[in-house]
């Protein structure tokens, strides 16, 4: 089926990843200025969404609207240029201009194992937050939405790695193998050699605990091995509800598991596959970028620490790419066969 298009009026990072997927599914592999300008000339063809006075009622004129779609396609333009030179080289789309147009198409194919890593990541966290804002849709959706959770977290846990430059576990259920809540607790305390797991499963207990809410755990060893650790405790969000999954909310159910806690003091974190600033609109008087840094810090005071998906491309990639048996294929295989699913989903292969 086609890419389900936005509306003119969508944030500019939908409007952005729109754009991208557009790139990656069209046979030529180009999406340009002009795609946004039809969208509102799509509107207006069809009758729908055309801007009148708010006091007359009246259909704005022309001159008005083509202004709009002007701002519009300028807005893209700004936050392509903003992901383009935040991630440098690790961006996986071209940006070209010509007089008074411009186009992106996917980026050309390196030989670099880090950059390829970022990329993939790239690519998987946009196609994954395009399913999430209903850019595609189909009968497989379902089966694509469940891997791209599990896929999501173990890139998650890869960035949490990345991130404090130790060792990560993903804690989320399903865990890999199955395996149950108290004895993955007990795996997870030895291996980070800290805390004290209860022995027996409290009385109180359910027994159908999960994860307790801490899908990523993190930490970074010392040569002395002794306690007094960084340790970070994530949680991993890629759907609509992720403001209501902050992990600084579910650490004491956590640590009820614990005779001895591991920490008195971590990082709590959350993991998004959409820009941080995905939602952002503008507002009179203030720039973007203002907003945005605005919502960033309001962010990171009910969420900790807030890893979109531009730091995830640094972060993962960087631990996909230095760890000691080299670069992790089995993890890229998954997420190039599953973005091959949701491209084809999308109507064409790449």
């Amino acid at each position: 089926m086609a890419i389900n298009p936005p509306v003119p009026k969508d944030t500019r990072s939908r409007l952005a990843d729109w754009l991208e997927v557009e790139a990656l599914v069209r046979k030529r592999g180009v999406a340009a200025r002009g795609d946004v300008l039809r969208l509102y000339d799509f509107m207006s063809d069809d009758g729908h969404d055309l801007e009148t006075d708010e006091v007359t009622g009246e259909i704005l004129e022309s001159e008005i609207l083509e202004n709009d779609r002007s701002e519009c396609a300028d807005e893209v333009l700004a936050e392509i240029e903003h992901r383009a030179k935040v991630l440098g080289a690790d961006y996986p789309f071209q940006l070209s201009f010509e007089r008074f147009q411009w186009s992106i198409r996917p980026a050309s194919q390196v030989d670099d194992n880090r950059m390829m890593a970022a990329r993939a990541c790239y690519l998987f966290c946009l196609l994954t937050s395009a399913i999430r804002d209903d850019r595609i849709g189909g009968a497989a959706i379902a089966s694509l939405r469940r891997s791209m959770e599990r896929y999501f977290q173990a890139v998650a846990t890869d960035a949490a790695a990345g991130i404090i430059y130790g060792e990560a576990i993903s804690f989320g259920s399903p865990r890999p193998g199955g395996t149950g809540f108290h004895p993955a607790l007990k795996d997870a305390s030895a291996r980070m050699r800290l805390g004290r797991p209860l022995q027996r499963v409290p009385l109180w207990s359910s027994g159908k605990e999960k994860d307790a809410g801490i899908d990523v755990i993190a930490w970074q060893d010392w040569r002395d091995g002794r306690p007094s650790k960084v340790v970070m405790l994530g949680q991993v969000a890629s759907g609509n509800n992720w403001t209501d999954k902050s992990v600084k909310n579910d650490t004491h159910r956590f640590f009820e598991w614990f005779s001895e806690r591991p920490t008195e003091h971590f990082i709590p974190s959350i993991f998004i596959p959409f820009p941080l600033h995905h939602n952002c609109e503008p507002r009179e008087g203030a720039s973007f970028e203002e907003v945005a840094f605005a919502t960033a810090s309001h962010l990171e005071r009910g969420f900790g620490l807030v890893v979109d998906r531009l730091r995830i491309v640094e972060a993962a990639a960087t631990r996909l790419a230095t760890v000691d048996s080299g670069i992790e294929t089995s993890t890229l295989t998954l997420l190039n066969g599953w973005m091959d699913d949701a491209l084809t989903l999308a109507g064409e292969s790449p």
